[in-house]
Parts: structure tokens; sequence; C-alpha cells
């Protein structure tokens, strides 16, 4: 009787652990930009002034710095905006991109899709700098890409590195660009890291997809570390030193700095992408857990219970596209 009394209660044990791994699984989420068509005014989000926040174009210093963001592209006919470092004055017309006057822009970057012009429907992954487009690489709509950007300053110029599709880092899977050292020495009239839309063409070049899963590093992170990072955030001595932003799981009401360093975006605006949330499988029982007991009666401590299983191993999650409806 004592013994079925243990079974019981241990397999109530087993039940408890499984409930509570499963309730320890956050949500993903993202958020859903409609791209351009979806769009009247604007629909972005943006870092005022980070230069005098520890986050200067090229890194403190120069020393550099790296982007991590997760994204899924959908297929619309034009151009895309990941993101930019720039002028985002508000003026919302070419004078935001030419700033510097007579046509000309400097101090920026971005990357994302470009379209193959004069064919505005097929695109290839870009780093936007220096007026120009620099190119590799197709971009395969519907899929998710971890990626990553990370730039910095020398004596011999500026440098930009693209991988568009991580863990691969090989020449076919990524975009550089080195630019001279005349350029991006001086800040713009209103410098802003700005996601989603570009400043100087509002509601024109939206992001068609999910954006989620935002890290942001003041420092030029190794290869090694950025692979680490990815995969698991300030699991580096280089991404816990040097983290400024952190959002994995963003929501269209919540884009707030999670690493604890304040460094908190704001919308542009009125409108807002819709909330992505993942699909997640009916959990599934953990396939290792062990419940052992002594029922030695003469234990002045009682019996005992033990229990183990691998986490990873009791729920699975699926990270595919269900949008539901944002604001």
């Amino acid at each position: 009787m004592l013994r079925s009394r243990f079974r019981l209660l241990g397999f109530s044990l087993v039940v408890l652990a499984a409930s509570v791994i499963a309730q320890a699984q956050g949500a993903i989420t993202g958020l859903d930009f409609p791209g351009s068509a979806g769009v009247t005014r604007t629909m972005r989000f943006k870092f005022v002034n980070p230069q005098s926040n520890g986050l200067p174009i090229y890194g403190p210093g120069g020393n550099g710095v790296t982007y991590i963001w997760r994204a899924y592209p959908r297929q619309q006919p034009g151009y895309y905006t990941a993101f930019f470092w720039a002028n985002d004055d508000g003026q919302g017309n070419i004078n935001t991109f030419t700033w510097v006057g007579g046509g000309v822009a400097d101090t920026y970057y971005g990357a994302h899709p470009y379209p193959r012009l004069p064919d505005v429907n097929r695109h290839d992954w870009e780093i936007s700098i220096e007026q120009n487009d620099y190119v590799n690489g197709t971009v395969v709509y519907d899929r998710w890409y971890t990626q990553a950007l990370r730039v910095w300053s020398d004596a011999t110029g500026k440098h930009h590195e693209f991988y568009w599709d991580l863990p691969n880092t090989d020449a076919s899977h990524r975009v550089t660009r080195d630019s001279p050292t005349s350029w991006g020495n001086r800040n713009p009239p209103a410098p802003a890291l700005t996601w989603g839309d570009a400043p100087w063409n509002p509601g024109k070049e939206v992001w068609s997809g999910i954006l989620r899963g935002f890290q942001i590093y003041s420092a030029l992170l190794s290869l090694s570390d950025i692979q680490s990072e990815a995969n698991t955030p300030l699991s580096t001595a280089a991404g816990r030193n040097n983290i400024w932003y952190l959002n994995l799981n963003p929501t269209p009401t919540d884009i707030s700095d999670k690493s604890g360093r304040g460094h908190h975006p704001v919308w542009v605006g009125s409108q807002r992408p819709a909330l992505y949330v993942a699909s997640t499988p009916t959990p599934s029982s953990p396939t290792n857990l062990v419940v052992s007991w002594n029922t030695d009666l003469t234990d002045r401590n009682g019996p005992r219970f033990q229990l183990c299983c691998d986490l990873e191993q009791a729920i699975r999650l699926r990270d595919s596209p269900v949008p539901v409806l944002g604001k």
C-alpha cells in the first residue's frame, strides 16, 4: 500500500514538472510588417541620437557595432527596410537623405533586400551605403533568416560585413563593403537607428514580413561570438560586456530594452505592425523523467523522492509564422 502511494505521488510529481516546464516557455513574438501597400504614412521605430548614448555609427572610438536580428521576408515589389543608421529629421523627403546638400548623402548604412532593377519583384541581399547598393545573394521569401551586420572604422577606412543567413558565413552568404576614410565622419542633423521604414521615403520602403530577435552590441564581435550570441544571447564575455539593446520577443506595445541598459526606442507616427506569435505544438511528456524513492521506514527523514528531467526534451517550439491582428 505504501509503495502504491509513493508511485501515485511520483506520477503526480512528473505531471507537475511537465506543467511547470510548459509554463516556463515564454511566447515567441515579433513585429509583422504589412509592407508598403499596407501603410499610409509610415511604420517604423527609432533610437534617437544613438551617438550620444553609446552607439556612434561605427561604435565608440570606431571600435565597432554588431547587430543580430531575425527576419522573415515576404515578397513585395520595390524596396524594403530592415534598418538604417542614418538621418531621421522628420522631413520625410529626399532632403532627409541628401542632408549634406547638392544631392550628397553621408554617414549612413543599412542592410536589407534590394530589387533587381528594372525588375522590382525579385531581390538580393544588400548593404546600402555611399549612395550605392552592394548586393550578393538571392532573397528567398517566406522563410526565416538569422542575420548579422558588423561595422567598424580604422586607419584604412570604414568596414561593413552583412551575414544574411547565419550560421553560414562563407563568401556566398555575405555582403561586404570597405568605404574610404572620408566616409561617415560627421553626424547628420538628426542621427537615428531606424527599423522598418526609410526616413526619407516613409510608407514606400516598409519591411514586408516579420522582424524579431533584436540584439545590438556596441563593439565588434568576432564571428564565433556572433554565432554563440545568435544561439544564446549574452553567452559570451564580449556579448555580456557590450550589449546595448536586447528584445528577442518584441510586440507592437513593447519594444523596450530588455538588456538593462535603458536604450528604449520610440515609434514614429501612429501605425503599428501586427503582432506575430509563433505556433507551438502540444507539449509532449519528457522522455527521461525518473522518479525514485526510498521506502525504508527506519529512515528518520522519511521517504525520499528524486525527480530528473531534460528541459530541452520536455517541450519543442516550432517557429512558424502565425500573425495575429494588431492595431
